[in-house]
């Protein structure tokens, strides 16, 4: 979602999710930046604003989307441009090395433009402020990104390394949210659950306690949950005892915000964002919402001489909690669009893609190369935190958070402006 490095003293994907947040009385929703960017006569992001014929569906796993091809692919045989690629990310979510690595090997270079937050990202893209050749959203956006024609479709036969590396759901039949794979393909995949110091709480403690660790006042002072209201609300909702983490119920939205707030109040929860993958390991805290590329993360950030078997990561059992991916995709405005294919290509390569996730960010590519004993093996991923990798199953079983109606997101907004007003 989200492991930036220590070695980095810039804004994460992570930190700048809490400044948006934090700093936010009312956060507008992705419906009302569209609307914004929408050209005048256009409707905001509802049928007749981009090319699709008719109001694209939101896309669950039981009613899976292809999301429209509403424009013509580039070429097979378009010549690479010399560059340079414009890649729009969060910071510190990619390795510099990998990335110097494609510069060497296509004689280009690489301009990383960075967001503070998804929806300045969008509202950027939208507007034209930023015309990225790869841009990297999360699943919930791509529905209203081809609505409004700020996707280019995939000339797949440029991505060979889709069919080579990647588990072969994400193409046949391809994701929920975009069968047939026809705007994006997954850059990284987690799983939530709680994170926490093992030298101050034993695992069956833990693993006893479950989400209520985090309300559990013997560690007031010491809790953290992400500045992330789709997170820290659905962690609620789990805690609460529902499994419905896209309610749209007022009755269990305004159950976790006063559960949220009881935390915050009676236990000093503090909301953060590096609160799992910086602070936890300084000691700063006991217990924390972590994903769980965050803890993976975590073992960089110990301080010198302690040992990463201080760290540890509960993950509920199956079906228990929930679990999703990130995306690489490239928008219509992409002034390189070979290049991109390229780029897209390379980073799905079972090496470049591992080195990602190894030496630097922590979250797990969902290549077929990647075995959970082997990560523990070699010591990619320590022992006493094996619940953190991820497999091709738990996306079978697991909760999957999906786009939120506009009525519903809305309903989330309004909690959490409520929260961040009473904490």
């Amino acid at each position: 979602m989200i492991g930036r490095h220590p070695m980095e003293n810039r804004w994460s994907r992570r930190q700048f999710l809490g400044r948006a947040a934090g700093g936010a009385v009312a956060m507008p929703s992705l419906a009302a930046i569209l609307a914004a960017c929408s050209k005048p006569g256009e409707n905001a992001g509802g049928s007749g604003s981009g090319s699709a014929s008719t109001e694209i569906p939101i896309a669950t796993l039981e009613n899976p989307v292809e999301l429209p091809v509403t424009m013509d692919t580039i070429a097979a045989d378009t010549p690479i441009e010399s560059g340079p690629l414009v890649l729009y990310n969060w910071a510190d979510y990619i390795h510099k090395k990998v990335v110097a690595e494609f510069e060497e090997e296509y004689g280009v270079d690489v301009e990383i433009t960075t967001y503070n937050n998804m929806e300045e990202g969008i509202q950027k893209v939208a507007n034209g402020q930023v015309t990225p050749d790869v841009f990297v959203p999360t699943v919930g956006y791509l529905r209203r990104l081809v609505q409004k024609d700020l996707l280019m479709p995939l000339q797949q036969e440029l991505i060979p390394n889709m069919l080579a590396s990647v588990w072969p759901s994400y193409s046949d039949p391809g994701p929920y949210y975009d069968l047939g794979w026809n705007y994006s393909v997954p850059y990284t995949i987690y799983t939530w659950g709680v994170a926490y110091r093992r030298d101050r709480v034993s695992d069956e403690d833990l693993a006893a306690q479950g989400w209520e660790a985090l309300w559990n006042p013997e560690y007031a002072g010491a809790i953290s949950l992400y500045d992330s209201y789709g997170d820290t609300i659905a962690v609620a909702i789990l805690r609460n005892g529902s499994l419905d983490v896209n309610t749209g119920d007022p009755a269990l939205i305004d159950a976790a915000k006063v559960a949220i707030l009881e935390t915050i109040n009676d236990h000093e929860a503090r909301l953060t964002i590096n609160g799992v993958y910086a602070k936890l390991p300084a000691g700063d805290f006991t217990v924390a919402e972590a994903w769980s590329g965050d803890i993976v993360g975590a073992q960089w950030y110990l301080p010198r001489g302690t040992g990463t078997d201080v760290l540890g990561y509960w993950r509920p059992e199956p079906g228990q909690t929930m679990i999703g991916n990130d995306t690489l995709v490239v928008p219509a405005e992409a002034q390189r669009p070979r290049l991109a294919h390229e780029f897209i290509n390379f980073m799905l390569d079972e090496q470049h893609g591992t080195d990602n996730f190894v030496n630097w960010n922590g979250y797990q590519p969902p290549f077929v190369s990647i075995q959970p004993d082997s990560l523990i093996d070699q010591g990619v991923v320590p022992e006493n935190l094996s619940d953190a990798v991820v497999t091709e199953e738990m996306f079978a079983d697991d909760l999957t958070p999906i786009e939120l109606s506009p009525e519903v997101e809305a309903m989330w907004l309004d909690a959490w402006t409520e929260i961040k007003a009473g904490a």
